[in-house]
């Protein structure tokens, strides 16, 4: 697997319990990749960071607003769902 391929799954390596075939290689890949290392670690680092923060102060107004514009619907659970999405595979 080479960087690009890697790039474009290593939400998939997030989950450590994930043991798809495309995981193996991309961990395979890490190992012996230090710019796809430090680019795994920065997309940690960014969700943790994100996580920590408390949540944006937004009028409801504009919280609706900006979900119709980016054709978004709150699902049961309150929770953003996308029309079409696709998990990263």
């Amino acid at each position: 697997m080479n960087c690009r391929k890697v790039y474009r799954y290593i939400c998939d390596n997030l989950d450590e319990k994930l043991d798809s075939p495309r995981c193996r290689q991309i961990r395979r890949h890490l190992d012996g990749c230090p710019e796809c290392q430090e680019y795994l670690k920065s997309i940690k680092l960014t969700v943790k960071l994100y996580r920590a923060a408390p949540p944006p102060q937004i009028p409801a107004a504009t919280h609706n607003r900006l979900m119709k514009v980016l054709n978004l619907e709150l699902g049961k659970h309150g929770t953003p769902a996308r029309k079409g999405s696709r998990a990263c595979r």
